[in-house]
């Protein structure tokens, strides 16, 4: 039937737009990672953008017969404000932005409460008061610091078994941990952090806040390879329509919201994730415009292809600036979930005119 593609020519679209697109983006910052880390350190690639972050470094390094260390690791700022809920280090990243509603929503969308833990440790009055952030901060703070013992009672196993879990995966032998991300304020670098009182270096593709900062006694270092000290809206177009990217790299499960141990092996854990976006409903789709990416990486590995930093904004620019770039069998799967933030599901294409 004439407009509808055969579904062989619908997978070759979305692979070829994975080479041409994703490929550049995911070879550069691999051979970024390489170049500026040392043999010897392992690196913490996290969720979600990490899921397709790190299988890109294993295909770069294959390609060029290179030999690192690595690891996928679950984690979400949202998760990560509920473990710190009752640490008043983590509130100048998890009261930070704007928000109007409920106490009671609040703690719902932005720290993962269950309704049953709201109830368990806040009074109905409470949690029906009406609040604004940034306005309100100083009295959220107050009542976050009141109520700090309930709070860490109900979170505390939910931290135990997350520690449990980064010790699992070889976080607490690292004396610096090293993450990578693509950026770009470091707020979930920030967190763990203050979660394992350790040091930690972020490795992103832009870093907004470059260089070395103290929190709580402990140093965050940050390191953007494609661009380093831009912030949104400041006309730099890779990172103000980030996400274009961030909704491509997505771990094929909705956002890391919980773990616990295993009932019945104490030694593993059961995780817990949000809603899924479309990208993650048509995961196979998704796979397939990666499969064209990773092959790209094991290419320009193995060849020892470059791009400059240049010569990948031009092409970033021209896929997010430019209407017609981006296939219109991919529109669907350029959702993201912008729930802490208040968005809820946003689609790239659509919010910038681009579909």
């Amino acid at each position: 039937m004439e407009g509808i593609l055969h579904p062989a020519k619908t997978a070759a679209r979305f692979t070829a737009f994975g080479t041409t697109f994703v490929g550049p983006v995911l070879s550069f910052f691999s051979q970024q990672l390489v170049e500026n880390t040392a043999q010897n350190t392992p690196l913490f690639f996290l969720a979600r953008e990490g899921y397709w972050l790190e299988k890109a470094f294993k295909q770069y390094l294959l390609g060029s017969n290179k030999k690192r260390t690595s690891c996928y690791l679950l984690a979400s700022r949202a998760f990560l404000f509920k473990l710190l809920l009752g640490d008043s280090q983590s509130y100048a990243y998890s009261l930070k932005g704007d928000f109007k509603g409920s106490f009671y929503d609040l703690m719902r969308t932005r720290f993962l409460l269950s309704n049953s833990e709201i109830e368990v440790i806040f009074s109905n009055e409470i949690s029906g008061r009406h609040v604004e952030l940034p306005v309100d901060k100083k009295s959220i703070t107050e009542v976050l610091a009141n109520h700090k013992k309930a709070i860490d009672k109900v979170i505390a196993p939910t931290k135990c078994a997350y520690i449990a879990y980064l010790e699992a995966m070889g976080v607490n032998k690292q004396p610096t941990l090293h993450i990578v991300d693509l950026g770009y304020s470091g707020t979930i670098q920030s967190l763990l952090g203050i979660l394992l009182n350790k040091n930690t270096y972020g490795h992103y593709l832009i870093a907004s806040k470059p260089g070395v900062h103290s929190i709580e006694g402990c140093t965050a270092t940050m390191k953007g390879y494609l661009k380093e000290g831009v912030k949104i809206g400041e006309g730099y177009l890779p990172l103000d329509r980030s996400m274009f990217l961030e909704s491509l790299l997505t771990a094929p499960n909705g956002q890391f919201r919980g773990i616990k141990f295993n009932t019945f092996e104490q030694s593993k854990f059961d995780f817990y994730y949000g809603r899924k976006v479309a990208a993650q409903r048509y995961f196979y789709e998704l796979e397939q415009v990666m499969a064209g990416a990773l092959n790209y990486c094991f290419h320009t590995g193995k060849h020892q292809l470059a791009f400059t930093s240049h010569e990948l904004e031009l092409l970033l620019n021209s896929y997010m600036g430019k209407p017609n770039m981006i296939p219109k069998c991919t529109t669907h799967i350029f959702d993201i979930d912008d729930d802490v933030t208040s968005n809820g599901t946003v689609n790239a294409l659509h919010f910038f005119g681009l579909a």
